[in-house]
């Protein structure tokens, strides 16, 4: 099968899987990734004889509870409500198994084994054409903004890879850095995660000015995209995509979940059992810190 009717094929898939937008790079070295020695600047660690790159992203900009402004709410992000904190995984099967079908190997992008996936799906979606690197460090697109989920496959096909990266756009925006009330982005398109709120809250301790800054936050923080003015039309009015039915349910579902004082009284196994489904492994003592000083912001707020 020539690399055009396979890439066109890939399309159809995951159009069918309720993917808003693929694209394919190279799987050639991230020659400009920030840890020299980590497994996922080379693609080829993984798979020797890879040859491109899937990117795919899911459009999350619509996952939000409205019940998060009000300060008894734990409020978290549309990432982790979405289900894709990791990677997206499901949506990439049947692509993987059109792969594989036609002969080829399929190696799909899996955070939720370690936590990393086994490539920077960030700078393969730069090279892929479907944004570019924000001063938050994030990915934008023109039209989605910083709110898609990514996921990953790594194949053997030889593929239609993008020719031309889309040009960076922050030009002299340093909104997402002024805005980040613990300066995790001080020098720009670098996070410190060391600093980062949405890594302290799942994991380490938090300073006072952490403690000051997270509001009714309890699971990660989205204050730099809030900021961001390529999301100001999401805030406002978010698309309406092939998920669009399928996240509503969820916020459905969830939007009565967020009270701090029922959290504040989740057994360790009530705990497991409500947000396993998120793909996120914080620990339950972890959790129970957040509820409670978010709680004591909310007290008082009153």
């Amino acid at each position: 099968m020539n690399r055009k009717t396979l890439s066109e094929k890939i399309r159809k898939t995951a159009d069918l899987s309720k993917i808003d937008i693929v694209g394919f790079a190279k799987a050639s070295e991230f020659v400009d990734y920030s840890l020299n020695k980590h497994q996922r600047r080379d693609p080829r660690l993984t798979m020797p004889n890879a040859k491109s790159i899937i990117v795919a992203g899911i459009y999350i900009g619509g996952v939000v509870i409205p019940e998060w402004k009000d300060p008894w709410y734990g409020r978290t992000s549309r990432l982790y409500l979405s289900g894709f904190f990791l990677d997206i995984v499901k949506p990439l099967e049947p692509i993987a198994d059109l792969l594989t079908d036609s002969g080829y190997q399929a190696e799909i992008c899996n955070g939720s084994i370690d936590g990393v996936s086994i490539i920077s799906l960030k700078l393969a979606a730069v090279r892929a054409g479907l944004g570019w690197q924000g001063k938050h460090s994030l990915l934008i697109s023109k039209k989605y903004g910083t709110f898609l989920a990514l996921g990953g496959i790594l194949t053997n096909a030889d593929l239609e890879h993008s020719v031309q990266e889309e040009p960076n756009r922050c030009h002299k925006c340093t909104e997402c850095q002024e805005a980040c009330p613990v300066k995790a982005l001080e020098k720009p398109y670098v996070l410190d995660v060391k600093k980062c709120m949405s890594n302290l809250l799942a994991n380490g301790d938090l300073s006072q000015e952490v403690i000051d800054s997270m509001e009714n936050r309890i699971q990660d923080c989205e204050i730099c995209q809030e900021t961001c003015p390529w999301n100001k039309k999401h805030l406002k009015n978010p698309l309406t995509t092939k998920m669009t039915k399928h996240f509503q349910k969820k916020i459905n579902d969830w939007q009565d979940k967020f009270f701090l004082k029922d959290l504040n009284r989740l057994s360790q196994h009530q705990y497991k059992i409500l947000f396993d489904k998120f793909n996120i492994d914080i620990p339950f003592n972890i959790f129970q810190r957040n509820v409670k000083i978010a709680i004591k912001h909310a007290e008082k707020g009153d």
